[in-house]
This record gives structure tokens, sequence and C-alpha cells, in this order.
């Protein structure tokens, strides 16, 4: 003979099952908690019975709303709990069963993981394709030479170099073709520099040339001289063809007193975009 189901043994397993559970019915009032969801709430599963969301304590009203993944406030200033729901519709449309599942470990491992990320991004200082140093090493390398000038009122010049069709070849002839030749312009730039100055990518688009004890009419003087060199720049390739020109413009600008980096890099723009509508 079959083993008669032995309910008080089933409603004690429901009680203390790892998974938090409320039977709500079908007007939305829980009528059954077990244990568990009870100790995520701080409450006992006799206080829970009986509310709904509009009854219930404020702070646990997230319960029944959305989002799937909530968090629950410890009432006793402890760390709290990151639970995932899961709604089911009963059978006989008598109401539903609300599963909530701790996942709290996996909540703080992925803080950690974005906390980690953030702090890598923060160490890289160099930029992938050019090797040159990036936004961030570039704006760190500007910051003292802008104090130094104006502690000392030193001459100091920034050319902003943009690339205009970067992205349109990168479509027609692909990044890795386009990269190749970024890279060799790189290092051309970085061989027109003196050991004073910094060069580097600041977007996509854009690299910085940093030039301190530097007057603007010698910037116009490095810029010719930078475009006749990128007309010799190797562009061949793979498939023995040729990477068009890259179409290139500049803005410069010198530090006047009373700029800081803000409104140095703003007049650089302010030249580049007037010369590039002129173009």
């Amino acid at each position: 003979m079959a083993a008669t189901p032995m309910i008080p043994q089933l409603d004690k397993v429901l009680s203390t099952a790892p998974l938090g559970i409320l039977q709500l019915d079908s007007g939305g009032t829980i009528v059954w908690a077990n244990e568990t969801v009870a100790g995520y709430t701080g409450r006992t599963p006799e206080q829970l019975i009986g509310r709904n969301a509009e009854t219930i304590d404020e702070e646990l009203r997230r319960l029944f709303e959305t989002p799937d993944t909530i968090f629950l406030p410890d009432g006793e200033s402890g760390p709290g709990y990151w639970l995932m729901r899961n709604r089911q519709a009963l059978h006989d449309n008598s109401g539903y069963l609300y599963y909530f599942m701790n996942v709290s470990l996996l909540q703080e491992l992925a803080l950690e993981r974005e906390e980690l990320r953030d702090q890598l991004r923060e160490l890289i200082s160099t930029d992938e394709v050019t090797g040159l140093p990036n936004r961030r090493a570039l704006f760190q390398k500007l910051e003292p030479e802008v104090s130094r000038s104006r502690r000392y009122n030193n001459p100091l010049c920034i050319i902003l170099m943009q690339i205009r069709n970067r992205e349109e070849l990168a479509q027609e002839y692909g990044e890795a073709a386009v990269n190749r030749v970024l890279l060799a312009i790189a290092q051309m730039l970085n061989d027109q520099m003196r050991w004073a100055d910094s060069i580097g990518r600041l977007d996509d688009d854009h690299i910085l040339m940093i030039l301190p004890e530097t007057a603007i009419d010698v910037t116009d003087q490095l810029i010719g001289k930078i475009k006749s060199r990128l007309e010799a720049i190797d562009r061949s390739l793979e498939d023995g063809g040729e990477l068009p020109p890259m179409k290139v413009e500049f803005g410069s600008a010198q530090w006047h007193k009373g700029d800081d980096v803000a409104l140095l890099m703003e007049r650089a723009r302010e030249v580049l975009k007037s010369r590039s509508n002129a173009a």
C-alpha cells in the first residue's frame, strides 16, 4: 500500500525551506509565509499574514513591486538582503505563490567585480591601438603644466589633431587596416616631439600634443611639418591596395593668464572647429 503524504511534515519542510515563500490570495493578501521569508523581513510569519501591499510596512512593499530583484534593508542596521523573486499563479486562480531566493552573495560579488573594473580602468593609462598615453594620462600631464604656467607665467601651447574620416575608413576597409595606419602616425608624431613634450590619444578621433615652453607661432611650424610627414605614411593594405589618406585638421591654443585646463582645451577645440568648417 502506498504511503499517505504526511501534511504536518510537508508544512515543516516548506516553513524551513532555503527559499522564502509567500502565499497570497486572489486579492493580494498574504495567507501564509514561511520562516525563511519572515527572517528576511525581520518579522514573524504571523506578522506578515493578513497584510497586503497597502497595509504592510512601507519598507516591505517592495516584496510586491517590480523589479524582480529587490533589496530589503535589515531593520537592525545589518547589511540587508538582495532577493530574486519569482511569482507563480495557483492552478485554481485562487492566488499566487511568491518565491524569494537570497542572492546577496552574488550581488556582492557583482558589485566587487564592477569596482575592480573601475579600478582597472583608472590604472590603465595607455591607448591600446597606438601605445600612446590615453585621455586620463594626458590630463595628468596637462594639469601640472597649466599649474606651472600659472605660477611662473611660462609659455605653454597645445595642439589638438582630429582625424575626420577615421570611422568612414574603418567601415570600408576594416578597423585593423585603420589601426595599423594610426600606429604609424603615432610613431611619426612621437619622432617630432621634444623630450619635454607630451603626446597622447584623447579619444578615437583626436590626438593631443602638449608643448611646454612653446609659443603659438612654433605650433604653426610644427603643424606644417606634421602635415608633410603624414603624406609619407605607409598606407599599404594586405591585399596590395592602399588606404586613402586620413583627413586631418589641427587646432592650437596658447595658455593665457587665468586659464585652467578646460579653458585651454576649449580654445583649441574652437580653432579646430573653425578650420574644419572652412575646409
